[in-house]
Order: structure tokens, then sequence, then C-alpha cells
């Protein structure tokens, strides 16, 4: 990811419950949306998997990064490629207190290139330290959790 000359980007998500488990989101930056609308949702029992889970969504953001700072490196160095397809796993175990964690996530990256060059092999050691999404996960990140109740009418009183 480019910052643009700039310290801080901040990136948006709204999201909407739409129905059961079933949420709509859409991101943007300065208020300029980015994309369509996307539905999430949870799998069965409680949800009706009429969109990614959780899970799949991080899974997703992890290999989207990872194709991109690869995709990246591999022009940079003026490697010719024809695509990349990348498979990323999630998998859930219940953790140390009986509920589902993602206990690893497994991501094969299937760059096609026209041949497997010594400039390939130099991308294909140094584009990971570049992926935003997959070097913040690693490290751990510091979330901050507010409620801002809102009421249909103001309390009494």
């Amino acid at each position: 990811m480019h910052m643009r000359g700039q310290d801080e980007r901040h990136f948006r998500i709204t999201v909407v419950h739409d129905d059961r488990y079933r949420f709509i989101s859409q991101a943007s930056e300065d208020g300029r949306k980015h994309g369509a609308p996307y539905a999430s949702d949870e799998p069965d029992p409680v949800g009706d998997a009429s969109g990614p889970s959780t899970p799949a969504l991080l899974g997703s953001a992890i290999g989207h990064c990872l194709s991109a700072a690869l995709l990246e490196a591999l022009r940079n160095a003026r490697v010719e490629i024809e695509g990349i397809e990348t498979e990323v796993v999630c998998v859930v175990r219940r953790g140390a207190i009986g509920l589902p964690r993602i206990a690893r996530i497994d991501i094969v990256l299937k760059p096609t290139v026209a041949e497997v060059s010594e400039s390939v092999r130099r991308c294909a050691e140094s584009y990971e330290k570049h992926c935003t999404v997959t070097s913040s996960v690693r490290e751990g990140i510091d979330i901050q959790v507010a409620v801002d109740w809102q009421a249909l009418k103001e309390p009494a009183g």
C-alpha cells in the first residue's frame, strides 16, 4: 500500500445489520466510497452463509495484500507476469476457553511468470515484509472499542 506522502490514511468501513446475522459493509476513505457495498454473514447454524464469514474476510484481506505486494515487487523488478492466484485457508478451532478462534492461516500464492529467474527469486524473498495486513496481524493490533448508543427517543427526566 502506498501512503501517498501522508503520515496516516483512514479507511472507514460502515457495517449495517441487514437480517439475522447478515451485515452490509461499505468501505471508504476521505468520504470516497471504495467499491460497492458487500455482504457478510455467519455460516450455519446461526447464519445463512449468504456472504463471506468474518474469518473468510480476514483471510481475504491477507490474501489480497500478499498478492498485491508480490505483484508490485515483480512489476518493480520488470518481471513479466501473467497473473496470481492465491488460496487462503483460515483454520478455526476451539480456543483455550472453548470458543472458536482462528488457529492459523495457510496461504499459497501461485504467480504465473514467463520464467523463474534470479530476479523472481529475489522478489519472493522480500515481498512479504511489504504486506501491510500480514505484517500488522502478525505483530498484533491495538483495538479500541467504544459503544455509542443510539436511542429512538430521549430518556425521561
